[in-house]
């Protein structure tokens, strides 16, 4: 295998790509190798109500500002921050403003 087929392009990360409705559009933008990588678009006041991730999670704030909310904890996700979660811990997501964030499903 060479370098070029080891190496996996994924585009869209930053675009807002809203939807009407109470709950963000969810988008799969690849999965791949060790990671599924996912474009979440919230318009203002869009929430992603409680669930759980079946592999730790890593989620990055690109555009706007998202609540990310455990039992325990909430940390703000606005653009350059991230948060990293173990499996099956319940959390939500509630959008203060439009936002994008993307998701990385680590296997």
């Amino acid at each position: 295998m060479t370098a070029e087929t080891d190496l996996v392009r994924i585009d869209g990360l930053t675009t807002f790509a809203p939807k009407d409705g109470p709950v963000p559009h969810i988008e799969r933008l690849s999965a791949g190798p060790g990671v599924t990588v996912v474009r979440l678009s919230f318009t203002a006041g869009q929430i992603l109500d409680d669930h759980k991730a079946a592999a730790p999670i890593l989620v990055q704030g690109l555009m706007g500002k998202v609540a990310f909310e455990t039992q325990d904890a909430s940390v703000d996700l606005v653009p350059g921050s991230a948060v990293n979660l173990d499996t099956g811990i319940v959390h939500r997501l509630v959008a203060a403003e439009d936002s994008v964030v993307v998701l990385c499903v680590l296997r």
